[in-house]
């Protein structure tokens, strides 16, 4: 499992809604010019997502989130993986329908716009995939007070 300490921004609904709380690693590291996890840390807001939880949680509860890593693992395979299969799946179409004479001159650029058009459909359908389809986060615990 993977964990990461979360802050519980409102309850409502039966969901509870967490935010992920900045790790103090990064401050602390020598190497934050070259690291892309302190870059993505800098440039990307932090977001507030909902997670099922049965626990009873107020706003300000600090909590500690686990995702299960073999989830994580095979979502990581499926967002790698789809657009390559949408790019071999766009030029073997191609390829059988296009004339034999336009086959060279086309099929890069088919290839290319069905990988792109694969990571499009990864970036419209990622809350669906991610967070209701491949791993659901879980509240493990309360954290005690800081």
């Amino acid at each position: 499992m993977i964990e990461e300490a979360a802050v519980v921004t409102r309850v409502s609904d039966g969901r509870t809604w967490i935010q992920s709380l900045q790790s103090n690693a990064c401050s602390g590291c020598l190497q934050q010019q070259s690291c892309g996890t302190a870059t993505l840390a800098k440039v990307l807001p932090k977001r507030e997502f909902p997670v099922d939880c049965e626990l009873n949680l107020q706003a300000g509860d600090h909590v500690l989130v686990a995702i299960d890593d073999g989830q994580l693992l095979l979502t990581s395979l499926l967002l790698y993986l789809l657009p390559l299969i949408f790019m071999i799946a766009g030029v073997g179409l191609a390829e059988a329908w296009l004339p034999v004479l336009f086959n060279t001159d086309y099929l890069p650029e088919v290839a290319l716009v069905s990988l792109l058009t694969g990571f499009w459909l990864i970036n419209r359908c990622q809350n669906l995939l991610l967070l209701h389809l491949c791993f659901k986060p879980q509240i493990v615990k309360k954290l005690g007070a800081d």
